[in-house]
């Protein structure tokens, strides 16, 4: 997968995505969206980086519940859409742009959090590491993601592999999807174990039907 991958397709389809953000298209999003925004008002931390955070959503909803939130992503129009949306700061950073050394401003946070935002194979090992280091000493990583039982939902072997297009199944005029990496549990284990970070909480999300959706990942 060419990295550049991601980054067109996020540009090609940012204003479709803002139009299905902003109507509600997404039905699964009732149950992640509270699921995360949970996660995050129970937690000590008050200033909250939200790392791939695109058009800011989640960033807003930080600062509604009476902290800090701090949004980073690389997609320049989500990032001026957000903009218009509240008074938050938000810097164009990459994930290859941390990796790389780029320092995150506005450090120290208390926590960073990944809202379904992880594509990377390899990369996901520096990528986490470097994020630690712009967290306070007892600072927490909160990732939320597909649950691997996505791969058995699709009628895929339950083993750790590329899935082709990000956006098939969602509602919306989406074209060039990017390949995404899918992770089995143990294929999360080892890559937290691999960046030096402990499984604090896993929090599985289900819907209505009780079939797994998400889970949330918080790790130090």
């Amino acid at each position: 997968m060419e990295k550049k991958d991601i980054k067109t397709s996020w540009e090609i389809n940012a204003e479709e995505w803002i139009k299905v953000i902003d109507q509600n298209e997404i039905a699964s999003r009732q149950f992640t969206n509270e699921a995360i925004l949970n996660v995050l008002f129970k937690s000590k931390a008050q200033k909250i980086l939200d790392v791939g955070c695109g058009e800011g959503w989640l960033t807003r909803a930080i600062t509604k519940m009476g902290k800090v939130g701090v949004g980073m992503d690389c997609t320049v129009s989500l990032l001026e859409n957000a903009r218009t949306k509240g008074n938050e700061t938000y810097y164009n950073l990459s994930y290859d742009d941390l990796i790389e050394g780029s320092k995150i401003p506005e450090t120290l946070f208390d926590a960073a959090v990944f809202n379904f935002c992880i594509y990377q194979n390899e990369e996901l090992v520096p990528l986490l590491q470097e994020v630690k280091k712009s967290l306070t000493p007892n600072g927490e990583i909160i990732i939320q993601t597909l649950h691997p039982f996505f791969l058995i939902q699709n009628q895929l072997p339950y083993t750790s592999q590329w899935i082709s297009d990000s956006w098939k199944g969602l509602p919306g005029n989406f074209s060039q999807g990017h390949s995404w990496y899918a992770r089995t549990f143990e294929r999360w284990f080892a890559d937290f174990e691999k960046a030096g970070l402990t499984i604090g909480d896993i929090i599985e999300v289900n819907n209505q039907v009780v079939n797994p959706i998400s889970v949330i990942f918080k790790v130090k």
